[in-house]
């Protein structure tokens, strides 16, 4: 009776075993359909990417400006509160989309080429560049600023929010971890990291470059701006940062130069709110 027990539980170990092996097999086959399948001449694994990106521009830019809009309203949070929860947000949309890639095994886009010497003079030349493509872009900008709409789609709800409670030095700050810290690290992962590895890499037209610069410029339509005018200065700006990304192959120094042309944009609203705060704090 008991050799007979243990007969019957191993052979039910190996029907399991084998059952294991034939899913393992069904799934690997299918896994390879699926990647081999096309639509219209391009490749599911290709669309795959492409509805990923999609999401990702939707969701860092529309929906999480709105929902912290009106999560701020909700709870009457004020500009402070708006402030930090774009901040949050960011930081959440960045976090699970590098999980993500590691899931997908695509951390690679964040490894390091060339010696340290090189990476440095890579850096160096970059930042200077960027200095110059801004200050260049920043007189275009100012000189055809009449032809320039500022509006902003959601201006109802920004207006309920600033007239609800006052803005304070968390703005601020929070405001400037979102502009200079961790947007440039969600753009640049997407729109660099992400697209330019996925389409056309290291295309011989440069595809992967004028399609990463276009798509950029288009997605800070989305809000507000929308005239030929910004859709000429942010393309520029995204065909630099995808020409920098191109040639030194880092993702680091691509974000560090999108980071330092914000930081340059954003020091200016900075000094002003300091100026104005010691201002009315100690002498008036």
């Amino acid at each position: 009776m008991l050799f007979y027990v243990i007969d019957s539980r191993t052979l039910q170990d190996e029907k399991l075993t084998f059952l294991k092996i034939v899913v393992n097999i069904i799934k690997d086959i299918y896994a390879i359909k699926i990647s081999q399948q096309r639509f219209f001449g391009v490749s599911m694994k290709k669309l795959g990417h492409l509805g990923i990106y999609t999401l990702l521009v939707f969701l860092s830019i529309y929906l999480l400006d709105l929902s912290s809009l009106y999560l701020a309203k909700m709870f009457v949070w004020g500009m402070d509160g708006y402030s930090i929860i774009v901040a949050v947000e960011q930081l959440a949309l960045l976090g699970l989309f590098i999980y993500w890639l590691k899931k997908k095994k695509m951390l690679y886009i964040f490894e390091k080429k060339g010696s340290k010497k090189s990476r440095f003079f890579y850096l160096l030349v970059s930042l200077v560049a960027a200095y110059f493509v801004r200050q260049l872009l920043s007189a275009f900008y100012i000189q055809f600023s009449r032809f320039i709409n500022n509006h902003y789609i959601f201006e109802d709800l920004l207006s309920v929010l600033s007239f609800s409670e006052q803005s304070t030095i968390l703005t601020t700050c929070f405001s400037f971890i979102s502009v200079v810290i961790l947007g440039p690290i969600l753009e640049e992962l997407v729109h660099r990291g992400y697209f330019m590895n996925s389409f056309f890499p290291k295309s011989k037209y440069y595809l992967d470059v004028i399609l990463s610069a276009l798509i950029f410029g288009l997605s800070h339509l989305v809000l507000s701006h929308r005239d030929l005018i910004s859709l000429m200065v942010y393309s520029f700006f995204g065909f630099f940062f995808a020409l920098v990304y191109r040639w030194t192959k880092s993702l680091k120094i691509t974000i560090l130069c999108h980071s330092f042309i914000n930081f340059l944009i954003h020091a200016d609203f900075i000094w002003l709110f300091l100026s104005n705060l010691i201002y009315y704090r100690f002498f008036r």
